[in-house]
C-alpha cells in the first residue's frame, strides 16, 4: 500500500485545478444553418414569385366568357380546399410520429405544393371578383370601402395566408433556436387565415353547393382531427409534440 505525503497530495491538487482553469472553454457549437431543402430564395425566384402573382390576377382579371363564369364560381372554392390541405398537411409533418420519416419528405412537399396552389387560386378569386365589379380593389388589397365585414374577413385571410407563405419560403432564415419561436408564431397565422377564410367561403356572395360544403366539412373534420391528437400528444410526459 502507497503512502503519499501531504505536500505531494497538495501539490497534485493544485496543479489539477491550474491545468482546469487554464484550459480554453470549449467553442460554441455553430450556428444551425436552413435545412438544404430550405434555401432562402434567391432574386430571380422572387422576381418569379411577383410575375406569377402578378399572371394569376391577370388571367382572373382578363379571362372571359365560360372561362370568367366557371372562375368566377370555383376559384374561391378551389383556394380554400388547397389551403385546408395545406393545413392538415403541415399539422401530420409537425408531429413526428404520425407520418414515417421517408413519407413525412413527401407530405412536406405536398404540404408547400398545395399551399401555393391555394394562393395562386385566391389571387384569380381576387382578380376575378375586382374585375366583375364584385369588389372594389382597395377593399380586396386592405379590406377598406367596403361595407361588407365578411368581404374584410376575406381580405384579412389573404393577408395572413400570404405572411404564412413568406415565412414558409424564407424558413431557412429563422432555422435558429433564437428565431424559431417567432417562426412557429408567424406562420401558425395559417391557423387563423384557414378559419376566416372558411367563413369568408361559407356566408359571402352566392350560397356555396352542397359539394362544397362537404369539402368544408370534411376539411374542418381533418384539421380538428389533427389538432385533437396534437393536443393529446402534448399532454402526455414525455410525448412532445413536434
Amino acid at each position: 500500500m502507497s503512502h503519499h505525503s501531504p505536500s505531494t497530495l497538495t501539490t497534485s491538487t493544485i496543479s489539477a485545478s491550474l491545468t482546469t482553469t487554464l484550459e480554453p472553454p470549449a467553442p460554441p457549437p455553430p450556428p444551425r444553418k436552413g435545412p438544404p431543402h430550405t434555401p432562402p430564395p434567391g432574386p430571380l425566384a422572387v422576381a418569379g414569385g411577383v410575375a406569377a402573382v402578378g399572371a394569376a390576377l391577370a388571367l382572373g382579371a382578363l379571362a372571359g366568357g365560360e372561362l370568367r363564369g366557371f372562375m368566377d364560381r370555383m376559384a374561391g372554392v378551389v383556394a380554400l380546399v388547397a389551403l385546408s390541405v395545406a393545413v392538415m398537411l403541415g399539422l401530420a409533418t409537425a408531429l413526428r410520429g404520425v407520418l414515417p420519416p421517408g413519407l413525412r419528405t413527401y407530405a412536406m412537399a405536398a404540404h408547400r405544393g398545395a399551399g401555393v396552389l391555394g394562393v395562386g387560386a385566391l389571387f384569380v378569386h381576387i382578380g376575378v371578383k375586382v374585375a366583375g365589379d364584385r369588389i372594389g380593389a382597395a377593399a380586396a388589397a386592405f379590406g377598406v370601402g367596403s361595407p361588407d365585414l365578411l368581404v374584410g374577413l376575406g381580405t384579412l385571410a389573404c393577408h395572413l395566408f400570404l405572411l404564412a407563405l413568406a415565412t414558409g419560403i424564407w424558413r431557412g432564415v429563422f432555422a435558429t433556436r433564437r428565431w424559431i419561436r417567432p417562426f412557429r408564431v408567424l406562420h401558425g397565422a395559417s391557423y387563423a387565415a384557414w378559419l376566416a377564410a372558411l367563413v369568408h367561403g361559407l356566408t359571402a356572395g352566392r350560397a356555396p353547393a352542397p359539394w362544397v360544403v362537404v369539402c368544408y366539412a370534411l376539411c374542418v373534420a381533418g384539421t380538428a382531427a389533427l389538432l385533437t391528437y396534437r393536443n393529446v400528444r402534448t399532454a402526455r410526459p414525455g410525448k412532445p409534440a413536434a
